[in-house]
């Protein structure tokens, strides 16, 4: 049993006055001022913020350790480190690589979520690409192009077998060949093909909506947008989601991937249920490094840190982040102006909600699990609590 004194709750639609939160066996028992516990433990907050568990769905690495490494104790690593800056659930990503990695990250997966203590923060796995677009620099990103292939459906069956289940989301581009197929594949067994990494037309991105796809992968990076093609002016992914009110997307908030208007204009269009924060970090977040791998060290890509942001060493494209959910959350709060309550539902409800998790995380509310990240009134990250148990 556990009392945080002296807080203010961030709550859906408002912020408390000070107050106490009671946790007891890791729920969230009450909100209310003055309670009192015999033998309860005790931890005053000062007058800061109490967000819920911020919940990242994109994210590749952390603390020196890539997903990609295919090792249990790389997931440890990644994980331990994201939670001590206030991501208490966390989705693992994979990125573009050779089947044989694929298959070693999903056996690192299952080994560590049967036998490490951290694994109650991973809901499951997310799998970006290798079946995207290769006809354009831009579209590609930091993917390793030598790897982008068409979709093989004899590979996606053998990876779904193997998974068991753990595969909640998979990537691809809608115009490539069998894309169609592909979503109504994974939707007919609840996984949710995501839109990414795509020199899809309007046109292509709304039959993909058609055929599944219902998510947008780091919504305006390494996507299309209205411009021109061979003396033609197109629409592209971004016209065609903010078209589409079933279609949800996800940003990545360090401050430098998404100017601040153009998060603005997505939650104005979208709606706060439907726009996700994420960090998309490399395993150079969580750490002082200056360069590393984005994927495995063995074929992983080559990134350096430039200011601020990890980018491909000839700086032509930025290659995931170093971002962390305490950085979003002040860049939110703070640069963009969006304020705790927005910060809230961008960090914790809406990914919630997109795992359909909403019913046990994602809000500070009575009966809910009390994934909880304690911050001072500047929002600097103070305490993080998974399930009641401070970390």
């Amino acid at each position: 049993m556990l009392i945080i004194k002296n807080t203010r709750a961030v709550l859906y639609d408002s912020i408390t006055e000070p107050c106490d939160i009671l946790i007891e066996d890791g729920k969230i028992a009450a909100i209310e001022k003055n309670i009192a516990k015999d033998g309860a433990k005790q931890i005053d907050a000062n007058g800061g913020y109490l967000f819920p568990g911020f919940i990242d769905i994109h994210v590749h690495g952390g603390g020196g350790a890539d997903f990609m490494d295919g090792t249990p104790e790389a997931f440890e690593t990644a994980v331990k480190a994201h939670l001590k800056l206030g991501t208490t659930t966390i989705v693992p990503t994979a990125m573009t690589a050779t089947k044989e990695e694929l298959v070693r990250f999903i056996k690192a997966y299952n080994t560590f979520a049967a036998s490490s203590d951290y694994a109650p923060l991973v809901c499951g796995l997310h799998l970006e690409g290798p079946y995207f677009s290769n006809s354009n620099s831009k579209s590609k990103g930091a993917q390793s192009g030598n790897l982008i292939r068409d979709i093989d459906f004899d590979e996606v069956n053998e990876l779904l077998t193997l998974a068991n289940g753990s595969i909640i989301r998979w990537d691809a581009a809608p115009e490539i060949e069998n894309s169609e197929k592909f979503a109504q594949l994974l939707t007919s067994k609840g996984i949710v093909c995501a839109v990414a990494h795509t020199n899809a037309t309007a046109d292509e991105a709304q039959k993909g909506y058609a055929a599944g796809f219902s998510h947008v992968t780091h919504f305006y990076n390494a996507v299309t947008a209205y411009m021109k093609r061979d003396q033609l002016v197109t629409a592209g992914v971004v016209e065609a989601t903010y078209l589409d009110d079933n279609v949800t997307v996800e940003l990545i908030c360090d401050g430098k991937h998404c100017p601040k208007q153009c998060l603005q204009l997505a939650l104005k269009i979208k709606g706060a249920d439907k726009v996700i924060g994420i960090t998309d970090a490399t395993r150079i977040a969580c750490t002082d490094m200056k360069e590393g791998k984005l994927g495995s060290l063995e074929s992983g890509a080559n990134v350096i840190v430039d200011d601020g942001v990890a980018k491909l060493p000839d700086l032509s494209s930025y290659a995931g982040s170093i971002c962390t959910m305490d950085r979003a959350l002040r860049v939110l709060c703070i640069d963009y102006e969006i304020g705790a309550i927005g910060a809230a539902k961008l960090l914790s409800t809406a990914p919630a909600k997109f795992l359909g998790l909403d019913q046990k995380i994602g809000e500070i509310k009575v009966g809910k699990n009390a994934d909880l990240v304690l911050t001072d009134q500047n929002f600097n990250i103070k305490t993080v609590f998974k399930d009641g148990v401070i970390n």
